[in-house]
């Protein structure tokens, strides 16, 4: 059965959708509204554990999988949470996987979207925003762009993000709330000999919250990579082209949206990186460690740009054929958890292989999507409500 389907949106889990679908046999097409891959920042950082890892291996191919875990870190497999004097609050260890130790890696988020745009040469078109769709006569699906070009397609994927457009059509219910969270994220470059003029307990866990009075906050995850990106790729076979990236910290500096000195979101996004580090620092103020002060005093002011926290309200599994969500376009959540990118890329792979499997088998690939949308809402509404209910208590989530 020739089977094809249209993935709005060229993100981790549209890409990693259409790599898994089309080592199944399954014509899978990306659309991206962006006019390139690098068109604008998308922060520079993920964590990967279990359930990211396990889509990712079960669709990428072996030689691509393996080349995202090389060009990672894996700092150790430890989350730590501290107030802002350095006391500890919480320290939580990461899952293990039997023979390969800590199941965590901290991934730039670049290098691992050119590995996932590297195997698709061809499926993916820049520059193309979605409208609309609407279902033809003969049960298929027409996707619309704003250019008026049209395409169809047996099964239709919204990978679009927070600010779905395939989701407002679809679940016009569908509330996406405003986390009440305000972020200023950057990165702290770690040149040769770098780490050693940071404090050491800065790497001593893959992810360290730092909290302080007034619902302040600062994230800080260590990316110290196993390999070069540039030339563990130069290496694989085939070789592909890496952007070079060298080792860092990526840096977050947040407080809720009605801290006194958070200006409203419109201007905040107008502030120029100057005056967003400036901000940063006003918000932290002087009482905090002095280690604390050290660590932004290393920021690298060209990388910083504003984000808005936001969460998904619980919706009821929909009966459209022909239409389906991945990724934030329908589970957006805070990121206190670290499981947003893991969550949407366990997505592509639990969509890919109930799609395969149906339609190896003959039966029918609308009951298969019926049967992910039931999984993927169970396990995502209880890590949506997770990460809402660690919000409140470490950062003032709304």
């Amino acid at each position: 059965m020739d089977f094809r389907v249209v993935i709005i949106g060229a993100g981790l889990s549209g890409l990693t959708l259409a790599h898994g679908l089309r080592r199944n046999g399954i014509e899978a097409i990306v659309y991206e509204r962006d006019p390139a891959w690098d068109a604008r920042s998308q922060g520079y950082r993920i964590q990967l554990d279990a359930p990211g890892i396990a889509g990712l291996e079960r669709c990428l191919p072996p030689e691509l999988f393996e080349l995202s875990l090389a060009t990672a870190g894996a700092p150790p497999g430890r989350v730590t949470v501290l107030d802002h004097r350095l006391a500890v609050r919480a320290d939580r260890a990461a899952a293990e996987r039997p023979g390969r130790g800590t199941f965590s890696f901290a991934v730039n988020r670049a290098t691992l979207r050119q590995i996932l745009l590297a195997g698709l040469p061809g499926a993916v078109h820049f520059g193309k925003r979605f409208a609309t769709y609407e279902h033809t006569s003969d049960g298929r699906v027409t996707a619309r762009f704003e250019d008026s070009t049209t395409v169809t397609a047996d099964l239709l994927v919204g990978a679009d993000g927070v600010g779905s457009a395939v989701r407002r059509q679809l679940l016009p219910q569908a509330q996406v709330e405003d986390a009440g969270l305000r972020l200023i994220y950057g990165k702290i470059p770690l040149p040769d000999g770098g780490a050693a003029e940071l404090p050491k307990w800065l790497f001593d866990s893959i992810f360290t919250v730092v909290t302080g009075p007034g619902n302040t906050h600062i994230g800080l995850g260590p990316v110290n990579l196993a390999r070069r990106p540039e030339v563990a790729a130069s290496e694989s076979a085939p070789p592909i082209s890496l952007s070079p990236v060298g080792d860092y910290v990526a840096c977050l500096v947040g407080a809720s949206a009605d801290h006194p000195l958070m200006p409203p979101f419109e201007e905040l996004r107008r502030l120029d990186r100057t005056a967003l580090r400036k901000l940063a620092g006003d918000i932290i103020g002087p009482d905090w460690h002095p280690d604390i002060h050290r660590i932004l005093g290393r920021w690298d002011t060209e990388t910083l740009f504003p984000l808005r926290i936001s969460t998904a309200q619980p919706v009821e599994q929909w009966d459209t054929q022909g239409v389906t969500l991945v990724g934030d376009a329908i589970h957006a959540m805070s990121p206190v958890l670290a499981m947003g990118a893991n969550t949407a890329l366990r997505d592509a792979g639990e969509l890919t292989r109930m799609l395969s499997a149906a339609l190896a088998a003959r039966t029918s690939p609308y009951e298969a999507v019926g049967r992910y949308e039931a999984k993927m809402l169970a396990y995502s509404s209880a890590l949506v409500a997770a990460s809402r209910r660690t919000g409140k208590e470490r950062v003032g989530q709304r």
